[in-house]
């Protein structure tokens, strides 16, 4: 019996390790950079002077979603060893 709740609790520290390193890689957030925002009325006055910038797109992680990363790359290595172990056992 003690050999089957150590199975399930390997596999489960595995399983827990894979689930929270998935919802860390995929909790991704967005945002844009527009470039510079001038009233139409100085834009017409200052056509010759405007610099436009192309739109740019960036992505971030939260400092959350990077402990959840680390957490779950985490219980995922102690997972694997605690399973490899017991294979080089038998």
């Amino acid at each position: 019996m003690r050999e089957i709740f150590k199975i399930i609790k390997e596999n489960f520290i595995l399983l827990l390790g894979t689930g929270l390193f998935t919802y860390g890689l995929f909790s991704f957030n967005s945002s844009y950079y527009a470039g510079i925002d001038i009233p139409i009325r100085e834009a017409i006055k200052k056509v010759s002077e405007i610099r436009t910038y192309p739109i740019a797109i960036y992505y971030y992680y939260e400092p959350t979603i990077l402990i959840l990363l680390t957490i779950g790359a985490i219980l995922i290595v102690i997972g694997l060893i605690k399973i490899r172990t017991k294979k080089d056992k038998n």
